[in-house]
């Protein structure tokens, strides 16, 4: 009973968290069922580990910023506050300009989030899913 309600909770830090940046006027939400990733046509796409790592989730939430200062919130401030309700940094990464970062939940590791930063813009992926093994090869670098 107590995992049950630490998992709950964990889930209400994160969806606390991503609830604020979704009220926030210059944001667009979007969220993906495991239907409709499982209806992508992904024989069509050639990125490595992008099947595995779709077949690994059950649902996500993709917030994107439009406006210059909801970007520069998302990218700098989402990342502490997500530490704080729980959650560790698992991979980070800085490509063509873009900060990458994942982070995963200690306690409910079936919940993670991706942060891909490029100043002002940011977009970040709340993702639910087997997570259990670590993160597919996508995640890691070359």
């Amino acid at each position: 009973m107590l995992a049950m309600l630490l998992l709950s909770l964990t889930a209400q830090g994160q969806e606390s968290v991503l609830q604020k940046y979704k009220k926030l006027g210059d944001v667009n939400t979007l969220v993906v069922t495991r239907k409709m990733m499982d209806e992508l046509p992904l024989d069509q796409v050639s990125v490595p580990g992008l099947q595995d790592m779709l077949r690994r989730i059950d649902e996500m939430t993709l917030l994107i910023s439009r406006g210059d200062k909801v970007g520069r919130l998302m990218g700098n401030r989402l990342v502490r506050q997500l530490k704080a309700a729980g959650f560790e940094q698992v991979f980070a990464t800085v490509k063509q300009g873009q900060l990458v970062r994942v982070l995963q939940s200690k306690e409910d590791p079936t919940r993670a989030v991706l942060v891909v930063y490029q100043k002002p813009h940011a977009t970040v992926i709340s993702m639910k899913g087997d997570f259990h093994g670590g993160f597919p090869q996508f995640f890691r670098e070359d």
